[in-house]
């Protein structure tokens, strides 16, 4: 399948979703976690023909969804998924929070690892527990998980650990050592692993992504996925997220989710998922081309227009985690904004460790991002 081309801007500022009603209309924004590229046909025609047979009713229950699942978890990872341990929900957000609720009081301790997807913190919040920050470490021009810390903090008596894998923003994949070290701590102080594998189907060639249920009986026994394919294949105005556990006492746990969880599951975003896993991987790996080719792209653009920036070019997601700090400006999103009229995530969002940074959205075309990096050049580098 030929590559997957990004819609021209003049067309991607016709779409309302709110990256592109979000901001004024001579700003270039790339902050939300969106693709620029037109989904997959397959899925185009499932919605139309929905529409057209006005089926636009309720979703509930759809047994062809952990099948989907299933086959493309088997294919894509060799991972084994049980269809009769699967649930559906609104979002992966609306999945963290509806599991933080069934294991966590208020007042309780949650663990992330920041920089870290900024809703994190919102889920918790929501759930009147507190974060606890066990930072990724810098490790020789990629990122590491801190064992040591992250031990430390399910000692003192955390009861769940939301683990983002893939990582958002860093673009870290974890390694089976890592996520072995993982399971076995949550095994020996009972913490409740949330893995977000959303980004999961976006890792590259280089980088080998296992599913956190794959790893052992640890993290079966005290692991819960959330996922969706809305980052994958661009879906997420359609939602729909999934919810899979690998062990009866785990099930037995997610037995206690509100009946609405599954019911406030959009009937579009169920079947447009359906066909995304059953035959969406042709586009899937095209579209996987076009962001790796932008991966490196961004990178030598960046050492040429903004030579002290530092952009470690991520193995997964299409997130690029940029470091400015060299150029002592504070809150360097806001002034971006302003005066670059580029619009990107701001990093102290993602935690404390990510102050002075930024992450940009590089699924969009190379023009885009050339004329980004330009703009900010023209403020940072003046």
């Amino acid at each position: 399948m030929a590559k997957v081309k990004a819609d021209s801007l003049k067309d991607l500022r016709l779409r309302r979703s709110a990256k592109w009603r979000g901001f004024e209309s001579d700003v270039l924004p790339l902050p939300v976690a969106e693709m620029d590229f037109p989904i997959a046909k397959p899925i185009q025609d499932e919605l139309i023909d929905m529409i057209k047979r006005s089926d636009t009713g309720y979703g509930g229950i759809i047994p062809e969804l952990p099948a989907a699942f299933a086959g493309f978890a088997k294919r894509r990872w060799d991972w084994d998924v049980d269809v009769d341990q699967f649930h559906l929900a609104t979002d992966v957000g609306v999945a963290g929070v509806e599991i933080l609720r069934l294991v966590t009081q208020p007042g309780d301790k949650v663990v992330l690892n920041s920089p870290v997807y900024m809703n994190f913190f919102t889920w918790i919040k929501e759930v009147k527990c507190e974060p606890v920050d066990v930072p990724l470490i810098p490790a020789n021009g990629e990122w590491a998980l801190d064992a040591t810390a992250l031990e430390t903090a399910f000692a003192d008596g955390a009861k769940a650990f939301i683990l983002c894998h893939p990582h958002n923003p860093v673009g870290h994949v974890f390694s089976r050592e890592e996520l072995e070290k993982i399971a076995h701590l949550a095994a020996k102080y009972n913490v409740l692993v949330i893995s977000d594998e959303i980004h999961a189907p976006l890792t590259f060639a280089e980088a080998q992504f296992i599913p956190y249920l794959a790893v052992n009986d640890e993290a079966r026994a005290h692991g819960v996925c959330i996922t969706s394919a809305s980052k994958s294949w661009n879906l997420a105005g359609l939602k729909c997220a999934q919810i899979i556990s690998q062990d009866a006492a785990i099930n037995d746990l997610l037995a206690g989710l509100p009946i609405s969880t599954t019911w406030r599951a959009s009937l579009f975003g169920g079947w447009a998922s359906v066909v995304a896993y059953n035959e969406g991987t042709k586009w899937l790996d095209a579209v996987m081309d076009n962001l790796d080719e932008n991966r490196e792209y961004l990178a030598k653009v960046i050492k040429k227009y903004l030579p002290k920036a530092k952009y470690s070019i991520p193995h997964s997601t299409y997130l690029a985690w940029i470091d400015l700090r060299a150029y002592e400006i504070e809150k360097p999103a806001d002034a971006l904004h302003e005066k670059a009229r580029v619009a990107l995530s701001h990093g102290e969002e993602f935690g404390t460790t990510g102050e002075g940074h930024v992450r940009l959205n590089f699924a969009t075309s190379k023009a885009n991002i050339k004329e980004a990096i330009k703009r900010m050049a023209e403020i940072l580098e003046h």
